[in-house]
């Protein structure tokens, strides 16, 4: 009795390898060298005491299987074994009682001789009748006899000595052997005398060989038992032969209990492969949670910088504005520049006009003096104001 577990065993450990790698792959991993990377059961944790306890139950249960099919074998072999030898005692019982009823033949065969009695004789014919008659009546054959012999029969048993009587003639034999200390009392002594004075009843040696008959009939009842016990015992290993012919037992326990192995390590499989991709995901959990973290800090990055693009474009905008608004100043200063000089020019000439009036010139000259200073201040300001801007 065996289970062939290896093969399937093996076959799960190529298998969940291959997986395995299939996974890997998937997920951007390579095997081998040149920096690739592999993964094994112990790595990712694969929960082996469950894994055993399930082979192990496989085991067990495929080991039952097989266990009740090699007992249920044993069980019809031992019931054959039992109806053997149940065979062979009653054969050897038939033999026995063979034996018997062939001891009885040769003591009626030697009564014969003993009695004088010839085999065609009329006494002869008589008892084979009778004997005739027993068998028939035995068998349930009455075609055995003709109707004129059962009439016959009718007549030679009416001179057929009963069972009692037949009994005191055996212990009258048995008194004439005084080694036996067997003894007649005077009654049964009148009673065999009236027997042996009777004509019309059977011979002593009819009544002798139909007793040897009686007591071969109890032997013949029991092989006719005997045979129809051994048919029975002939049929049920007949009968089991065949049903081991048809449904092979041991075969198909054998190949349930493989079915269930290829169960469990399918089973086992599928536990390896969620466990690896547990231990694949949590693997990438982390990358992940970088790329999250990462992808975050350059939404910030880029907010900032977009904020900062934003101050920048504001700035330049104010820088623009102050531009134009220093172009407007520098236009005003020029143009009050212009009319400075205009104007200094119109207090030249009147200076020029009015030089003979002496007493009028200082006060002409205290008045440009006067405008030439608030002119100057108008510059001045003028300047300050462009810095302003450009700053």
């Amino acid at each position: 009795m065996q289970i062939r577990a290896k093969a399937n065993e093996n076959q799960i450990i190529n298998t969940a390898g291959a997986a395995r790698e299939r996974a890997a792959q998937r997920e951007g991993k390579q095997f081998g060298k040149n920096g690739r990377k592999s993964i094994f059961a112990g790595d990712i944790g694969v929960q082996q005491d469950s894994i055993t306890l399930r082979r192990q139950r496989a085991q067990k249960k495929a080991l039952k299987i097989v266990s009740d099919a090699w007992n249920g074998d044993r069980k019809i072999d031992q019931n054959m074994m039992e109806v053997r030898d149940r065979a062979a005692q009653l054969n050897a019982e038939k033999k026995e009682n063979l034996d018997i009823i062939a001891e009885g033949e040769a003591k009626k065969e030697a009564l014969r001789q003993q009695y004088g009695v010839s085999a065609d004789s009329q006494e002869q014919k008589e008892l084979e009748l009778l004997q005739r008659a027993e068998d028939a009546k035995y068998e349930r054959k009455n075609y055995l006899l003709t109707e004129d012999e059962w009439k016959q029969v009718e007549e030679l048993k009416k001179r057929q000595l009963s069972e009692e009587d037949q009994e005191l003639l055996r212990k009258k034999a048995l008194s004439e052997d005084s080694a036996t200390g067997v003894q007649l009392t005077d009654e049964e002594k009148e009673k065999v005398a009236q027997l042996e004075a009777r004509e019309d009843r059977l011979t002593e040696y009819q009544e002798r060989c139909l007793a040897i008959d009686k007591f071969q009939r109890t032997y013949e009842t029991r092989n006719q038992q005997i045979d129809e016990e051994l048919a029975g015992c002939y049929a049920t290993i007949r009968a089991t032969r065949l049903e081991r012919l048809k449904y092979h037992g041991m075969v198909d326990a054998q190949k349930q209990a493989d079915e269930v192995m290829e169960a469990a390590g399918k089973e086992i499989l599928g536990m390896m492969i969620e466990e690896a991709k547990e231990h694949v995901d949590e693997e990438l959990e982390e990358p992940r949670e970088e790329a999250k973290e990462k992808a975050e800090e350059k939404a910030e990055e880029e907010e900032k910088i977009a904020e900062r693009n934003e101050k920048k474009e504001e700035l330049e905008a104010q820088i623009d504005a102050a531009h134009e608004r220093s172009e407007e100043q520098e236009e005003l200063r020029r143009e009050a520049e212009e009319r400075s000089r205009e104007d200094a020019e119109l207090l030249e000439t009147m200076i020029d006009a009015g030089v003979g009036n002496v007493g009028n010139v200082s006060d002409i000259q205290s008045e440009i003096k006067t405008m030439l200073h608030k002119m100057k201040l108008l510059e001045e300001d003028l300047k300050g104001s462009t810095v302003d801007d450009q700053l």
